[in-house]
């Protein structure tokens, strides 16, 4: 039963996310940040399924004896830090490659056990 709710919600949440993702419509100013909010669960839960057939439970095996223990070995000394790399590309925010139109923003998404923030690119 409980797999069902956790199946029920997860498909949920990947839905309303992807819903979110597409269906999030208008335009924003610069220095505006657009929110988007998609609520989920809130349906009722299905009947619950059958109970499954018990399985064939198979036969325990032997414990198999203990090894020894082995001695101890020593502590290396560290090495020297290696160079410094160089510097990595600046950052494009969440959007970087994304299609023509698409801005930073708030996913909102309001389920039964909370909600989630998320900052990512919005469609127009």
């Amino acid at each position: 039963m409980k797999w069902l709710i956790y199946i029920t919600a997860a498909t949920s949440l990947a839905l309303a996310g992807t819903a979110g993702f597409f269906a999030a419509g208008g335009g924003s100013a610069i220095g505006q940040t657009r929110t988007v909010t998609v609520n989920v669960g809130e349906g009722s839960p299905g009947p619950p399924g059958p109970a499954g057939p018990q399985g064939v439970q198979g036969p325990r095996g032997e414990t198999g004896a203990q090894g020894p223990i082995g001695p101890k070995g020593d502590t290396g000394a560290q090495g020297p830090a290696g160079p410094r790399g160089p510097a990595g590309p600046a950052g494009g925010g969440p959007c970087l490659g994304a299609p023509a139109g698409y801005e930073p923003g708030i996913l909102q998404i309001n389920a039964p056990g909370g909600q989630t923030r998320v900052w990512t690119c919005l469609a127009p």
